[in-house]
Order: C-alpha cells, then structure tokens, then sequence
C-alpha cells in the first residue's frame, strides 16, 4: 500500500498551518510503511514559506495553488474584525473564490486524486476535489475526506452577517454555498472545549449533518518541546531565545493574524520608556520591521532585539518546528482567543490573558468558554487598549502569574487521529 494523502490548512493567520504541522507530522510517523506522499496545499507565499522548513527529511510536498486569490481571511482593523470588508471578501465572492480553487486543483501537479484529504477550513478545496472525482469511473475508490476545525465557517461568518444585519441575496447565495461543501466531508473532527465550544459541534451535527467526532485532547504538548530541544526544554529553550536569568517570560501574541499590527505599537513604546522586570517575547512582524529590528538566528530559533528595550523579544521561526515548542519556556500568555495560540497555551498548561477580538463570534466563544473553565483571564478590548501592561503586571511592576493547570486537558491528539486516518484510507 502507497498511500497518498493531501492536508490544507486555511489561509487566515497561523494557527491551522501550526495544526497541520502537528498532523503531517504525526501521519509521517504513524504511516512510515505505508504513505508514499503528503501533499500541504497552500495558497499564499507566506504559508508556502512557512511550511517549507518544518518537514525535512520527510515524504512531504507543499503544492502552492497560485491561481487562487480569493481564500476565506477575515479582514481586521485595530483590535477587531472588519465585519463589511469581510462579508464582502468572504460570502459575496464565495462563488468566485471556488472556481478559483476548482481550476488551481486542475493545475496543481497532483496527477490523481490523494487516497485521504484533510481540510482545516477549506470548503473550496473539499468542493473541487469532490468535482474532480465525480468523472472517476465507479471502480476507482474515492478518496476519504476528513475536516479538522474548531468551528465551520459559514456558523462563523453567518453569525457576523446577521449580528452585523447585512445579509442581503447575495450573501446568503455564498453561504447556502459554503454550506453544501463543508457537509461534503465524510466526518469532522472538532477538538474539545474550550477550543471548539459546544454550539459550533452542533452546528456541524445539526445543520449540515456531518459526522461529528471530538478529538480527545488538543495537539502536542511538553514530549513535542522535549523531542524537539534533546532533553528539557524549558531550559533550552530560553538559552535558544536569549535567557540567561530566573525572571519570567511573557509571550505576546496576535496568533499571526493583522488585528494587532497597530494596537502593540504603544505597550512596545512603554517597554522602552519602562523596561519591564521580565521578559517580554512578541510575535509581530510588523513591529518588529517598523522598529527595524533585524532578525538573526540565536540556537535553533530566529530572534531580534531593539537596543531600546533589552528584555523584549522579536520571534521569528523557529528550525524545524513551529511555535509551539516555545510554549514550554513561557510563564504567560496575552493573545486573542485564536484556537492555535490558546490549543498551545493548553497544551502546556500556560496561563492566559485573553484580549476581546470584537466582531468575531468564533474566538469570542473560545475567550468566554477559556475564562468559565478557569484557563484564563478575560479583558476587553477598551480595557486592553487604556491599560496596557497593567492587565498582565502588578502594581510592583512584576509579572501576575497564576498557577500552571496540568493534564487538565488532553494532549497529543494527533498521534490517535493520525492513525485513525491512516486506517480509513487503507480500508476504503
């Protein structure tokens, strides 16, 4: 058996593509007699080169699909969701947006369809690969199609229309739309609460009446960071980013999305006028090229630091793996309630603070759940903007932490799901 098997993550920050690392990953080892190629499809030049070195010597493939230039991203502004611009991208040029992704499948260089597809939130991809087979003749098996979310987009972006009262004709063609081809899928596999709360598992259940499965735990976790770093990480780690003291370390995150490329730039002028009394390490590539910080590689992780402020970080990648591994060096984290950067902040049982991301139905349900299990702590977006640093520092200037919660949730969820995936393809 030689299987053949395609995974694509959506286009909307990071997190789905952290996601599929841990996946392809996790099917490279679970399928070494059996898997001849995994294919990552990707559309922009940014995944493309994110995904180029996380799988060396691996039977790994990324397939860029340049013809598309319409994915589903949701367009931000300062701190929250532009609502109309993404309406407009997202639900009024649904039909375009899968024509697009029709005809760069055609053009892809994947002369068969792959034995398994794995979606995480790319309707279009699961429609054009559905059309592709339906000419197939009946003998030939077709292949198993498996989505991995936290939510379904057509929940998410028909809640932002009727929220916002914007749903006219045309819209709602494009979600009727997204809906038929995310219930395309043979099954999903949502990940437990809080990552997925339970009305976005009853929507797949309910409205488009696809097999609902609930992995039982988030991906990776501390064996990750330990395999990665050759022993324990949270030492090797802050040696890689430049940590040579006890004091703790605070990660600072908008999940690798644009809603905070402006929003950071006046706590980051404060870290300068009031070096804090911990470390700071901020993922944003923005600020880190409007400051003109240069990046270079300390260890196995890419790194900058503006002279103005010596305890505070720049991140950029890290060799051979995602961000995830870090999480094991930090003490707490500040980010919006994006499913990968809280997954990871679970996974190694970090504290939170998670900042409101307004117009954003999905990640509000993932903050609000976070704060009622008591995984973090809550602020609004007007709060985080009026207080800065004061949301996460004490009045002594000191780092508030809290309690780390281990094996309050599942971990490695992958490696199961892997090998289940695995089997359905070889059984169809």
């Amino acid at each position: 058996m030689a299987l053949r098997i395609a995974v694509a993550p959506n286009e909307d920050g990071l997190g789905t593509s952290a996601w599929t690392v841990r996946l392809v990953k996790a099917l490279a080892r679970a399928g070494s007699e059996t898997i001849h190629k995994i294919y990552v499809l990707v559309v922009s030049d940014r995944l493309a080169a994110f995904h180029a070195s996380k799988y060396h010597g691996l039977p790994v493939e990324i397939v860029p699909l340049n013809e598309v230039r319409r994915p589903i991203r949701l367009v931000k502004r300062t701190g929250e969701v532009d609502v109309q611009a993404t309406l407009e991208s997202c639900l009024r040029g649904y039909h375009a947006s899968r024509e697009e992704y029709r005809r760069a499948l055609a053009a892809s260089g994947l002369s068969a369809a792959p034995d398994l597809f794995v979606d995480f939130g790319v309707p279009q991809l699961l429609a054009a690969l559905r059309s592709q087979c339906a000419g197939r003749a009946r003998t030939q098996p077709r292949p198993v199609c498996v989505t991995v979310s936290d939510h379904a987009w057509s929940d998410t972006l028909g809640r932002m229309a009727q929220a916002a009262g914007l749903l006219d004709g045309a819209m709602e063609s494009g979600l009727e739309k997204m809906r038929a081809d995310e219930a395309l899928a043979d099954c999903v596999f949502t990940f437990p609460e809080p990552l997925t709360p339970a009305a976005a598992a009853r929507y797949w259940r309910e409205t488009l009446g696809v097999i609902v499965q609930r992995l039982p735990g988030v991906f990776g976790g501390p064996e990750v960071a330990r395999r990665w770093a050759g022993g324990e990480p949270r030492a090797a780690i802050r040696q890689n980013l430049g940590i040579h003291d006890d004091l703790p370390v605070l990660h600072l995150t908008g999940g690798g999305t644009a809603v905070w490329d402006d929003l950071l730039a006046g706590l980051l002028d404060d870290f300068a006028a009031r070096p804090p009394a911990y470390h700071v390490v901020v993922f944003s590539p923005a600020e880190r090229a409007r400051r003109g910080v240069q990046p270079s590689w300390s260890g196995a992780i890419e790194t900058g630091r503006d002279r103005r402020s010596p305890r505070v970080i720049y991140l950029g990648d890290v060799a051979g793996e995602t961000h995830h591994v870090l999480f094991a060096a930090f003490d707490v984290v500040c980010t919006r309630a994006g499913g990968g950067t809280v997954g990871d902040a679970l996974a190694f049982g970090v504290p939170l603070v998670l900042v409101e991301e307004g117009g954003h139905p999905q990640v509000e349900a993932i903050r609000k759940r976070c704060v009622e299990l008591g995984f973090a702590r809550g602020v609004t977006l007007r709060e985080f903007k009026r207080l800065g640093r004061s949301v996460f520092e004490k009045a002594d200037g000191s780092l508030q932490l809290a309690a780390r919660k281990d094996a309050e949730i599942g971990r490695y969820a992958e490696e199961d799901l892997a090998r289940r995936l695995i089997e359905a393809a070889g059984s169809r």
